[in-house]
């Protein structure tokens, strides 16, 4: 029951950002950055539904580029957006090549399509002396530095980071934007507005994040390579929402109603036959 209380409340405080966002009009530019294709050009995401895309990344676009002190580079790797029609637990999970060992954020955006950022927004540079996005902080609550220029009210309308992972080495000190770059799968959402936990796992060439209760709305996501090390490769990103375990338990009862009604119905007409 609390479970149910809370992903209900998490519904209605999504519902009223969605049409904030929606409402808001945008003051800045946008379009810093462009977005991918999806499999059959489908990012909506029903229940029982999944979408896929595969792409080509380059080894270090996500992290562990010596180059941009293991900040992200914006530019290099790859981005895509989706728009989650149903609250379900959704899974997102990247495989790569051999040479691929990936990493991914997922932001959410609310009632709208993510924007694409500002270039340059606010004058933020790294410690390496790169500006936005060329370099930008891909594992930072919005309004860290290296966020500005995709952050709401800054250069861009995402409205937090919901969480990331790295397949790669993780980086905790000297790094672009102050940031820290955990291996594994990190849920750093700061709220349960868009989601209920997040859990996941990393291998050698995958990663994966499972979010429970995900919120109707848009979605934008950040991929790329994670080991300067390797030589990049292919990858496939498939999400797919499953349905909240009480959806299936309703649909077994109007299930069963509906057989039992049907057995019912053949009696009377067996009786009145008779």
């Amino acid at each position: 029951m609390k479970k149910q209380f809370a992903r209900i409340t998490s519904m209605l405080i999504s519902a009223a950002i969605i049409s904030i966002t929606v409402l808001s009009a945008s003051a800045h530019a946008a379009d810093a950055v462009g977005f991918k294709p999806w499999t059959g050009d489908n990012n909506e995401l029903n229940l029982g539904s999944s979408i896929s895309a595969t792409e080509t990344g380059l080894q270090s676009a996500y992290s562990d580029n010596p180059a941009l002190n293991n900040s992200a580079w914006a530019h290099t790797g790859d981005w895509y957006t989706f728009k989650n029609n149903s609250l379900a637990d959704v899974a997102v999970t990247v495989s790569g090549d051999s040479g691929f060992a990936p990493g991914f954020t997922v932001w959410a955006t609310g009632g709208t399509e993510f924007d694409g950022g500002t270039t340059g927004f606010g004058g933020e540079l790294s410690a390496a002396g790169f500006g936005t996005p060329h370099s930008f902080n891909a594992t930072g609550a919005m309004g860290d530095a290296g966020t500005l220029w995709m952050a709401s009210g800054n250069g861009g309308n995402v409205l937090e980071t919901l969480g990331y992972a790295v397949s790669g080495p993780s980086h905790t000190i000297g790094n672009g934007w102050g940031e820290t770059i955990h291996t594994g799968a990190n849920d750093i959402s700061l709220t349960n507005t868009f989601e209920n936990g997040i859990s996941g796992s990393t291998g050698a060439n995958s990663a994966s994040l499972v979010f429970n209760d995900l919120a109707p709305g848009w979605y934008a996501m950040y991929i790329g390579g994670t080991n300067n090390a390797t030589a990049g490769g292919a990858f496939e990103l498939h999400i797919s929402a499953v349905p909240e375990p009480e959806t299936y338990a309703m649909l077994l009862v109007g299930l069963g109603l509906v057989a039992w009604r049907l057995k019912n119905r053949g009696k009377a007409l067996n009786n009145v036959a008779a």
